[in-house]
């Protein structure tokens, strides 16, 4: 498991470059690391 706080850090940086980027695919790989890094810190996912 990784903490709230690292998996916080990482999830703000793949929110920085969601938020770069229009491409669509892209996007959605973002959306789907950060949703990964919530399950393996014991987040709810979005």
């Amino acid at each position: 498991m990784i903490s709230v706080e690292d998996a916080n850090k990482i999830i703000a940086f793949l929110s920085a470059a969601y938020m770069a980027t229009e491409d669509a695919q892209a996007r959605d790989e973002f959306h789907r690391l950060a949703n990964e890094l919530r399950k393996a810190s014991g987040q709810p996912t979005q």
